[in-house]
């Protein structure tokens, strides 16, 4: 049986509705995209500011024993099921982290593990997007990167060992006094308890720096040029992961120390992110202090760990 051809008029019109649909389906597609594309950039933003500035204490990729505070993964968890509502989340978190209370922390299991986190200075406008960044973007789970060096991540994880002790006895001098009474820790503590560290570790363990605070921490030549090496990769965008090195004097492991906001509010620039008035107790401390002028995600030093057990 012959089949009927459509008549041209109606052949037209079909032609003209499909031409209209996919026309309507591309334009919307395309206002999709560049909705989609302009909450990328946005969160790439809030995302980079918290790589910078959070993720060394919250990081998800540190083994259970090195955090020094929960993982971003676990936090909006728990906000979550206790505040969906996107306005009540904002207004729990943003109340927390403007003035951090344990009385009024949501994770009080963390906050007994970890001690509770400083106040902390926001830029304008930053709090917001880190609140809608955490209630609007699931985060990764915890994973804890395994090093491909079995020495290497042996000595990585005693060095966060220490970082998490010093870390630490350092935020509750910050909660209980401010820094001040932070300034004198460093200054009585800090060296004192890495040796403490290495006793129980039975490993040598200290920090370096290429712009020492304390001359004891000063680097040597040979640790310069592997600070060096560090600050290339970081300048290139790499994350320095650490290496070995065998000397005459034994085994090496070195790992790098990044800063982060709360660095800045001693080691950072003056008048700026750190008080003058308050560098003027520092140097009292430290008549030949180098260590200043930083910025977030710069090289400050590193650890040393010699792999050899101490006697």
């Amino acid at each position: 049986m012959p089949i009927n051809p459509i008549p041209m008029k109606k052949y037209l019109s079909l032609l003209g509705l499909l031409s209209l649909s996919l026309m309507l389906s591309c334009n919307q597609q395309a206002s999709e995209k560049q909705e989609a594309k302009k909450e990328a950039l946005k969160f790439a933003k809030t995302k980079g500011y918290l790589k910078n500035n959070c993720l060394s204490c919250h990081s998800e990729t540190a083994g259970e024993g090195e955090r020094l505070a929960p993982p971003f993964f676990a936090i909006r968890k728990h906000y979550l099921k206790r505040y969906p509502n996107e306005e009540a989340f904002t207004k729990a978190m943003k109340s927390f982290l403007l003035n951090p209370q344990k009385d009024h922390a949501l994770m009080q299991g963390a906050v007994d593990k970890f001690g509770l986190m400083p106040p902390l200075n926001y830029p304008e406008g930053q709090l917001e997007d880190i609140v809608e960044y955490l209630y609007e973007v699931e985060q990764p789970k915890p994973q804890h990167k395994v090093a491909s060096d079995k020495s290497l991540a042996k000595a990585k994880k005693m060095a966060l060992a220490t970082k998490k002790v010093l870390g630490k006895n350092l935020m509750t001098a910050l909660q209980d006094s401010g820094k001040y009474h932070a300034l004198s820790f460093c200054n009585v503590r800090a060296i004192p308890l890495t040796d403490s560290m290495s006793q129980n570790l039975a490993h040598s363990i200290k920090r370096v720096s290429d712009k020492a605070r304390n001359p004891n921490n000063r680097a040597s030549q040979f640790e310069r040029d592997i600070l060096a090496q560090f600050r290339t990769q970081l300048e290139n965008g790499e994350e320095p992961e650490g290496q070995i090195a065998k000397l005459a004097s034994g085994d090496y492991a070195y790992y790098p120390i990044i800063t982060n906001a709360m660095c800045l509010q001693c080691h950072g620039e003056i008048g700026k992110d750190l008080d003058s008035d308050f560098y003027k107790e520092l140097k009292k401390l430290y008549p030949q202090d180098e260590a200043i002028g930083y910025q977030t995600n710069q090289l400050r030093g590193m650890w040393v760990v010699e792999l050899s057990e101490s006697n």
